[in-house]
C-alpha cells in the first residue's frame, strides 16, 4: 500500500474534516463511543478482561472506521458498526493487538528497570508529607534523574511501535493487508508525515490538556480523550484516507 506525503497544513485539516463526520450524525457518534466508554470502564474492574479488551482495541477501531467510511460514502453511522471488525480480517485485527501489548508490556519493562526503584523511592518520600533531610535531598535528585531518563527512554521506544500501529488497523480492515505488511505501511506512512502528524498530535493534545482539570474534579483521568473522541476519531479515517493512494478501497463484503 503506498503511502505519499502531505504538507505540514493538513495535519489541522484532518481534524477539521473529523468535525465535519461528526457533525454528519452527532447524536450516533456520541453514543456509540459511550457504549464503547462505559464498556472500556467495566472491563477495567477485571484484569482479564482488560487484557482482552487491549486485544480487541484494532477490532473496535476498525468498526469505528467502517462507520467513518459509510458517513463519508453518504450513509448512516450504526451501533452494528462496532462489530464491524469482526466480520472482517478478525484474526489479523486481534493479532495487531497482540503485537501492541507485548510492545508495550516489554516497553514497561525496560522503564521499570531503569526507573522503577527510582520512582518507588520518590513516591514514597511523597506519601509522608516529611520534610527532607539534606541527604535525602540529594537522593531524591538522583532518583528524579533516573525517572526522567527513564520516561525519555520510554518515550522514545513507544514512538516507533505508535507509528507503525497507528494506521495498521484501518490498512488491515480497508485493504486486506496482514500484520506485519500493514505494520511496515502504517510506520512508513508515519515516517513521510512526522510534519503533519506532528500539527495534528500537538492541537489533540493541546485539547486534552485543556480538558485535564475537568477530568481530574470527576475522577476520570482520561475523560479528556473521551470528550473530544467524536472528533479525533473520524479525523483519524481523514488521514489515512488522504495519506493512503487509492484508500479506502471498496468492501465487497459490506
Amino acid at each position: 500500500m503506498e503511502a505519499r506525503s502531505v504538507r505540514a497544513a493538513h495535519g489541522w485539516a484532518w481534524i477539521i474534516a473529523g468535525t465535519r463526520l461528526f457533525l454528519r450524525s452527532p447524536a450516533q457518534w456520541i453514543g456509540v463511543l459511550l457504549v464503547l466508554f462505559v464498556a472500556m470502564k467495566l472491563v477495567n474492574y477485571v484484569p482479564v478482561l482488560a487484557l482482552l479488551a487491549v486485544l480487541l482495541m484494532p477490532v473496535f477501531l476498525a468498526g469505528l472506521m467502517d462507520g467513518c467510511r459509510s458517513l463519508a460514502e453518504g450513509r448512516r453511522l450504526e451501533f452494528t458498526h462496532l462489530l464491524s471488525g469482526f466480520r472482517k480480517n478478525a484474526a489479523h485485527l486481534v493479532t495487531l493487538g497482540g503485537i501492541y501489548l507485548v510492545g508495550n508490556l516489554l516497553i514497561l519493562m525496560i522503564v521499570a528497570q531503569i526507573g522503577g526503584e527510582a520512582f518507588t523511592m520518590i513516591a514514597g518520600t511523597l506519601a509522608k508529607n516529611a520534610p527532607v533531610a539534606p541527604d535525602q535531598a540529594e537522593q531524591l535528585q538522583a532518583a528524579a534523574a533516573l525517572v526522567t531518563r527513564a520516561a525519555l527512554v520510554g518515550t522514545v521506544l513507544s514512538m516507533p511501535l505508535l507509528m507503525a500501529l497507528w494506521f495498521a488497523p484501518l490498512l488491515t480492515f480497508f485493504d486486506n493487508l496482514k500484520p506485519l505488511p500493514a505494520l511496515k505501511a502504517s510506520f512508513v506512512g508515519c515516517l513521510r508525515n512526522i510534519l503533519p502528524l506532528s500539527l495534528y498530535g500537538l492541537v489533540i493534545l493541546a485539547a486534552m490538556v485543556v480538558l485535564v482539570p475537568f477530568g481530574l474534579k470527576i475522577g476520570l483521568y482520561d475523560i479528556g480523550l473521551w470528550l473530544i473522541a467524536p472528533v479525533f476519531v473520524p479525523s483519524i479515517y481523514a488521514s489515512y484516507k488522504d495519506i493512503y493512494v487509492a484508500a479506502p478501497t471498496a468492501d465487497k463484503t459490506a
